[in-house]
Parts: C-alpha cells; sequence; structure tokens
C-alpha cells in the first residue's frame, strides 16, 4: 500500500498523520501482536495419556468395585458410568442436570468409552453415555471408603513417582487438614434434619499450588463456633489413624490452622512420629504466645533477614514455648512486599537449628494456604462444591470423592502439561480450558493409538 498521498489529498483531521513530524517521528507503538489462540482439540488425548501412562490403574480399580448389577443385564461397565460423572466435573458443569444435557451430544459417548477401555457394545446399537441417575443408583449403594481407597492409590503413585518431591520440608511430605461445608441438605421432604454436610480433608501440597485430597473424612453438625472446634478436632481423631495406616511408612508434617494448636493432636503426632507446623494466634492460644512473646527479647540472634528492592522478610523463632505440658518452637515471620503486608506465627515440633531452617518451616506453613485456595476453586470455579448433588450420606460422600478425584486430575492435566503447553497463551484461565476440553469431548474423535509420551512437570518443580 502506498504510504504517500496522492496530489489534492489531505490528512484527516485528529489522526497521527497529522501530527508534526507523523507517527515515525513520534515512534509510538503500533500495538501488540496477538498472542496465539489456544487449540483445544487435543485435550480429549492428552486426558486420556495421562490416564492411561501415569494412572493406568484407575480404571481396574473403577471396575472391581462392589457392583451388584447382573452383568449380562449392564450396557456400561463401572467405570464409564464412575467417568462419566468425572468428566463432568472436568468440564466444570457443577450439577448433575448441566452433566446429563450434552452427555449424549457428538462424539462424547465415545470419547468416554475410550477414556473408561470399555471395548464391548452391542452391534448395530448407537453409542450412547449414561446419565447421572445411573450413576447414582451405583454410588447409592457403594461404601464411601472404596472410591477413598481410589484417591489413597493416585496420591500414592504420585508420591512414588517423586513428582511432589520438590514441595517437601526436608524430606518430610507436607499434608494439610481443614474442613468445609460439603453441600446443603435437601429439606423439603424432611425440614427438621440438619441445614449442611461437613468434611474435614487431608491433601498432599504439591509444588505450583497443588493441593491433592487423600482422605475425607465426615464432620459432625455444629450450630457454634465452639461446636465446629469440636467437631473437626474430632473429625481429625477418626482422619489420622486412617492416614496412619494408608502410609505407615511415610514421613508427614501435618499443616493445619489454629484450629488444631491442641494437645490431641500433638499426641496424635507424636504417637504416629510425625512433624507438624501450625498456625498459633493469641486469641486461640493466649498463653503460649504470651510465653513466646516473653522469650522472643532473650534470644536476639534468632533472627533471618531477606531483603531487596520493595521487599523485606524478617523471620524470628524460639525454642521451647509452653503449650501445657509440651514445650515446642515458635516461628514468627513478617513481610512487607510494596504495599502488602503479611505476618504469622507457627507453632512446631522441628529442630530449628539456623536460619534456613526456620525460613523453610515458615514457607510450609504458609503453603497451608492451598487448601484454602483448592476450596475456593471448587466453590467458584464450576466443580459445584456445596451443591447438593444427593440426598443419601452414601451417595453425597461418593459424588463429593469423585468431585476431589477430578479435581486432582485437573491440577495434574492443566498444571503439570496443558500451561506449559500453552505457555503463549496470555490470558488463557481453567474456565476457558474447561470450556475448551467439553468441546473438544463433542467434535473430536478419540486419540488415535499409540498414545505419545509426554512428560509431568510442574512450573516450580
Amino acid at each position: 500500500m502506498d504510504s504517500q498521498l496522492e496530489k489534492g489529498q489531505g490528512v484527516a483531521q485528529g489522526t497521527l498523520g497529522g501530527v508534526a513530524g507523523g507517527a515515525a517521528r513520534q515512534g509510538w507503538a503500533r500495538g501488540r501482536r496477538a498472542a496465539p489462540a489456544p487449540d483445544g482439540s487435543g485435550l480429549p488425548a492428552r486426558l486420556t495419556a495421562l490416564v492411561r501412562q501415569r494412572l493406568g490403574f484407575l480404571n481396574g480399580l473403577f471396575n472391581a468395585l462392589p457392583d451388584r448389577r447382573s452383568p449380562d443385564d449392564c450396557l456400561y461397565t463401572a467405570a464409564t458410568v464412575l467417568w462419566m460423572v468425572v468428566l463432568g466435573f472436568l468440564c466444570r458443569k457443577g450439577a448433575r442436570n448441566a452433566m446429563d444435557a450434552d452427555r449424549n451430544t457428538g462424539l462424547v459417548p465415545a470419547n468416554l468409552l475410550a477414556l473408561s477401555g470399555q471395548r464391548r457394545w452391542p452391534a448395530g446399537r448407537p453409542v450412547t453415555a449414561p446419565c447421572t441417575q445411573t450413576a447414582t443408583r451405583f454410588l447409592d449403594i457403594l461404601a464411601p471408603g472404596k472410591l477413598e481407597a481410589v484417591l489413597v492409590e493416585v496420591a500414592r503413585a504420585l508420591l512414588r513417582g517423586k513428582l511432589l518431591d520438590p514441595a517437601r520440608l526436608d524430606g518430610w511430605v507436607l499434608v494439610a487438614v481443614d474442613g468445609t461445608k460439603q453441600e446443603d441438605y435437601r429439606r423439603l421432604s424432611a425440614p427438621w434434619r440438619r441445614k449442611y454436610r461437613y468434611v474435614l480433608h487431608a491433601k498432599v501440597i504439591g509444588p505450583d499450588g497443588t493441593a491433592f485430597t487423600v482422605m475425607a473424612e465426615p464432620c459432625d453438625a455444629y450450630d457454634t463456633e465452639r461446636g465446629k472446634l469440636d467437631s473437626e478436632r474430632a473429625a481429625f481423631a477418626r482422619l489420622a489413624p486412617r492416614l496412619k495406616a494408608a502410609f505407615p511408612r511415610l514421613p508427614i508434617c501435618l499443616l493445619g490452622d489454629a484450629l488444631f494448636a491442641c494437645e490431641p493432636v500433638f499426641s496424635a503426632c507424636e504417637r504416629f512420629g510425625w512433624r507438624f507446623v501450625i498456625t498459633l494466634k493469641e486469641g486461640a492460644n493466649p498463653a503460649a504466645w504470651s510465653d513466646a512473646m516473653d522469650l522472643l527479647p532473650l534470644c536476639p540472634g534468632n533472627a533471618a533477614r531477606v531483603a531487596r528492592d520493595g521487599f523485606l522478610q524478617d523471620t524470628r523463632w524460639v525454642c521451647g514455648a509452653e503449650f501445657g505440658r509440651r514445650a515446642l518452637n515458635v516461628v514468627l515471620q513478617g513481610e512487607v512486599d510494596g504495599t502488602r503486608l503479611y505476618f504469622c506465627a507457627w507453632a512446631t515440633n522441628f529442630p530449628i537449628h539456623s536460619g534456613e531452617r526456620a525460613r523453610g518451616v515458615a514457607a510450609a506453613g504458609r503453603s497451608r494456604s492451598r487448601i484454602e485456595e483448592s476450596y475456593n476453586v471448587q466453590k467458584n470455579g464450576g466443580f459445584g462444591l456445596e451443591h447438593a448433588f444427593r440426598e443419601t450420606d452414601k451417595g453425597a460422600a461418593n459424588y463429593h470423592l469423585l468431585m476431589q478425584l477430578a479435581h486432582s486430575l485437573w491440577q495434574l492435566l492443566a498444571k503439570g502439561r496443558v500451561r506449559r503447553e500453552m505457555a503463549g497463551c496470555r490470558k488463557l484461565t481453567d474456565e476457558c480450558l474447561a470450556a475448551l476440553l467439553a468441546a473438544a469431548l463433542q467434535y473430536c474423535g478419540p486419540p488415535d493409538e499409540p498414545l505419545p509420551a509426554f512428560q509431568l512437570r510442574f512450573a516450580d518443580g
């Protein structure tokens, strides 16, 4: 295109060309080059490759679950029924109606059968996917402990594969515990029942902001803050022995908020040979807080500072603060990052002999927030946490466990592979990725064999 004006033409008023010297003299940018558009056509193949090559035992565990259905009368395997629900959570449907709406659209049934490994199908019959009512009948009679064992096996595979090693603290695996509201009760037919279901989770903390659910323990109903404390502590007393039995030789470092800074939790960790880093608050433990503050001026050398432009972090620690009849170490960390301020303290049974160890304990304590971030994603990111999926206790618990499995798979798929491969897509959100996956399942056929090998790698791993 000729940039010169023809004879008799003038420059339009108010444009850059009308400025003295023109655009060339000003040197103004012409605009940023557009980022590449995300291509979701390969997402079903990536998901299938992840399941077969890294978690190849999943379909076997699904099909080995107790199944009261007659095999001769069943169109779908147990793995196909369960994968339909897991795919619904992966695509952020958030409700059973949304899962059913497009389950038979396009190539979704073919992709579902490929993912679940179901090869048999009646000749001449159109390929279809099961509805959530079929899944509900299956989940209503399944003991939740059977599905929880699948979560344990997934965590065990990740630990054996050393994928989570970068998040360890001196070789100790970080396991965070916290409670949340699982869902609302449906009370139309029984308004006298309690309003909510609550659950306590144990999640393994991994690199790149990940948290993988290992176990879920139902909590008793509570109406007050005092009842909340008692309920979650009682649930922890039931969960801790099961966690020890599932991982008898795993070096576990327990992470918890100030609710768990109590003698029963400390005694359980001592009995099982665990370390712990638990948040310490003045209001929750006033006597221990006061003793730590009294000891702080007596050890001025127990300090470590990190300073750079616009950032200052001070870490202090004291040894032997009294928690009733127990003496523990306390780490305090304050931070100024630009205009953001941060301060927190933790009680721990880690021996602290250097500033590096104190900063490591503080970093482990701060990583406890990832369990709350995972709850936020599941509540507000489309998974449907707090939505009532089923009235019965067994059915509701099993839907919840499948949601946790889907969240773990999503972290492996998105953060372990897809984010790295789509690094050029600057504003690609998880919700957008889920929409791309849902569309690809409809319009892209099952992947060709053999599936290509790949590497799972997190950003800070």
